[in-house]
């Protein structure tokens, strides 16, 4: 598995971790639902399942399911001033059009 992020948001998930450390310490990339123009993806605390692969980046475990791993590749994680941004890294999302729900 790769993760591509950096040591700022690695600080802010560390912080993250150290407010909650009675629950899991590994972050869970997770897909959070599908839209037209593909998934989109979350961020959790959780344990590690015997179908997930980890990365550990700046001391930081990410936990991912295989499966999702085998279907969409890389993942970047960026911390974006009011959250963060999780997204395939060679997944660029398509235009939009194909639905009715997206005006």
């Amino acid at each position: 598995m790769y993760i591509a992020t950096n040591k700022e948001t690695c600080d802010k998930i560390r912080e993250v971790l150290a407010a909650q450390a009675d629950k899991p310490q590994n972050i869970r990339v997770f897909i959070a639902g599908m839209a037209c123009s593909g998934p989109s993806f979350g961020l959790g605390l959780d344990n590690i399942n015997d179908e997930d692969v980890t990365e550990i980046v700046e001391g930081v475990n990410f936990v991912l399911e295989k499966s999702v791993f085998d279907s969409v590749g890389e993942i970047k994680v960026e911390w974006v001033g009011n959250g963060y941004s999780v997204q395939p890294v060679n997944v660029q999302p398509s235009a939009c059009g194909s639905c009715s729900s997206c005006g």
